[in-house]
């Protein structure tokens, strides 16, 4: 935990001076899942900053850009170095780490785990204790990928104690970030009590630019959903474990095996 505390601390410092080369694109590329048809505004992460590569995507209600949405569909890709101790991803809601809604994902025992996180410094986030919600449509393991499709209820606008914030979709252009682990949670069995190793294959910030998120289908692919959990839970649903070769990724997150 001290670790944790003071990596993330070191990180802050640097963050500011990161060269503007580095920087997330957040021009989205639009990606349909195959399984679902599922159409998404995705922004892949490069090899350069994470290895293996990291991909969020976001589909939004038809009338998300006129009027501010509070859930959308999402989409996680993040990176393992095997199919059974895999580590961990993880979004921000804000762009920040702090004073904003994170949303962890790691797997375990061949199912997709999810815990809800907030926190208002570098230290371990605590568990968010407002009401969001992720119900879980589809994911996959292997041994290079995890996967994740979920609804994400009461998500883009949160409150934790007497702290408020939210991500305005209105605006047509909304900040997140990214961060993934090699190394798993301590105590995986348990969201709610998990620790997390410091995020060493990579974090950034980007302002995501929302250009085909918003899509007429939102309601219908809504309830496609099979579990439902709530700040931090175990809830979760069969996971297809499928070789490598075979994981359904977009194109500018494919990878090639050596």
């Amino acid at each position: 935990m001290r670790f944790f505390a003071h990596a993330f601390a070191a990180i802050a410092a640097v963050v500011p001076f990161l060269s503007t080369s580095m920087a997330q694109s957040g021009t989205p590329v639009a990606y349909t899942d195959p399984d679902t048809d599922i159409t998404f505004d995705t922004w892949t992460v490069s090899e350069t900053l994470s290895k293996g590569g990291f991909t969020f995507g976001i589909a939004l209600p038809s009338d998300a850009l006129t009027t501010d949405a509070t859930e959308f569909i999402g989409y996680l890709l993040c990176s393992s170095q095997n199919a059974t101790a895999t580590g961990w991803c993880g979004v921000s809601l804000g762009g920040t780490m702090t004073n904003s809604l994170l949303l962890l994902a790691y797997p375990y025992k061949g199912n997709i785990l999810t815990s809800f996180r907030y926190t208002t410094g570098y230290h371990m986030p605590d568990v968010y204790t407002g009401n969001s919600k992720l119900s879980q449509i589809s994911s996959t393991i292997n041994a290079t990928h995890y996967s994740l499709i979920f609804r994400c209820s009461n998500c883009l606008q949160w409150s934790q104690g007497s702290a408020n914030g939210n991500a305005s979709t209105s605006a047509g252009l909304v900040n997140l970030g990214w961060a993934q682990s090699f190394p798993g949670p301590e105590n995986p069995s348990s969201p709610s009590n998990i620790t997390l190793h410091y995020h060493d294959n990579g974090h950034n910030i980007w302002a995501a630019t929302l250009k085909n998120a918003p899509n007429k289908s939102y309601t219908d692919w809504a309830t496609m959903t099979k579990t439902t959990a709530t700040g931090s839970s175990s809830t979760k649903i069969s996971t297809t474990t499928i070789p490598a070769s075979s994981t359904p990724l977009p194109a500018k997150a494919r990878t090639t095996q050596k």
